[in-house]
């Protein structure tokens, strides 16, 4: 059997859980779903602290605190503090249990390097794929979404490949996502 878990690692909407649906119709057992969106989504408010609309910057926070990004303007990311981080450690650690019974795809945006040390640190076997995509598309699914604050998808683009290394890499820029999963599939039962 091919590595226990794929790692899908990119920014905010470069296709990632696309392409994780389509390789859970290509797997031939079950093929659980997670990522840092679970996590986020289950996140409170209360320990997320946002700028305010006059421009003023975000109060510091132990869990989450957004403030501006390196990508092109409108440009946001999220900065963790050591609550998040912890949760997150045992995210991982959980994952890493987890594909012991299952097959998991992990869809990640590992944008410090305390997220990439935990990942790669806790996820041993892991097959890792970096998910590129070109930052106006980038900007562009996300501006259509309209279910996020816009400028996550450029500020992430600008962090999440730091200090990287991958066993493959796919652009979801212009190619289909049956294409990419297809290719994932292919990668990871060939390695």
């Amino acid at each position: 059997m091919p590595a226990p878990i794929i790692v899908l690692n990119g920014a905010s909407s470069s296709g990632k859980t696309t392409i994780a649906r389509a390789l859970q119709d290509l797997w031939p057992r079950p093929l659980f779903l997670t990522g840092i969106d679970t996590i986020l989504l289950g996140w409170p408010e209360s320990y997320a602290t946002f700028p305010g609309d006059d421009g003023s910057l975000a109060e510091p926070s132990t869990g989450v605190r957004i403030v501006r990004g390196f990508g092109p303007a409108p440009s946001w990311i999220p900065e963790f503090g050591v609550d998040f981080h912890s949760v997150m450690r045992l995210a991982h650690e959980s994952w890493a249990s987890m594909s012991k019974g299952v097959n998991l795809v992990i869809d990640h945006v590992l944008i410090d390097t305390t997220l990439r040390n935990q990942a790669r640190d806790t996820l041993v076997g892991a097959f890792w794929v970096g998910v590129m995509c070109d930052v106006d598309e980038l900007i562009r699914r996300e501006t259509d979404r309209g279910d996020r604050r816009v400028g996550f998808a450029s500020g992430t683009s600008a962090v999440v490949h730091r200090e990287m290394n991958y066993d493959l890499v796919i652009d979801t820029t212009a190619t289909s996502t049956e294409l990419l999963a297809r290719q994932v599939y292919d990668a990871v039962m060939a390695s």
